[in-house]
């Protein structure tokens, strides 16, 4: 797997893992091949990321090419405890995937109901001469409009629980 290194990857690991410059790339490339994969997550900007650990540091790869986007160092916990905490851990980073593809697909089928109820409204305003209609018409889509944005944040609330418990995950998976 052939592996592009970020310019911000390459900073983190000089400043937080003290790497020397000259060598960080490298080290860096050598490092995620051996480090393990944690998680489909969305960053805090909306991008979908991949998160892997390994030699107590935490990787995120973009979702669709093989490219750093940055690394940060883990505290590794004590190996007794360990084992016990990550098989939890595991189970709950699966429960949250669970969760958030059953949100994506309700939310999808919700949506697609929306649009077709959508449609029907601003066709029947079309139609009608009938203020009134319209009126009652404009604000049906409005409301529509407003539940379609409020699927979209839960689902952002959804994406953000399941990316903190895989950064947790990580911290217990290397």
């Amino acid at each position: 797997m052939k592996v592009e290194v970020t310019h911000h990857a390459v900073e983190k690991a000089v400043t937080s893992l003290r790497i020397k410059r000259k060598i960080a790339d490298e080290w860096v490339r050598s490092n995620v091949k051996k480090a393990r994969y944690i998680a489909d997550i969305i960053a805090e900007d909306g991008t979908p990321s991949r998160l892997f650990a390994g030699g107590k540091v935490t990787f995120v790869l973009d979702q669709n090419r093989d490219r750093i986007i940055t690394l940060y160092p883990d505290t590794n916990p004590a190996s007794s405890v360990r084992s016990k905490v990550e098989t939890i851990v595991t189970k709950e980073l699966r429960k949250v995937e669970r969760k958030e593809r059953k949100h994506q697909r309700e939310a999808k089928i919700a949506k697609l109901e929306l649009a077709v109820e959508r449609a029907a409204c601003l066709l029947r305003a079309e139609k009608t001469r009938s203020q009134s209609v319209k009126l009652s018409m404009a604000a049906r889509v409005a409301a529509i409009d407003q539940y379609i944005e409020q699927l979209d944040h839960d689902l952002a609330e959804v994406q953000a629980e399941k990316r903190r418990v895989a950064k947790a995950a990580a911290a217990y998976m290397i």
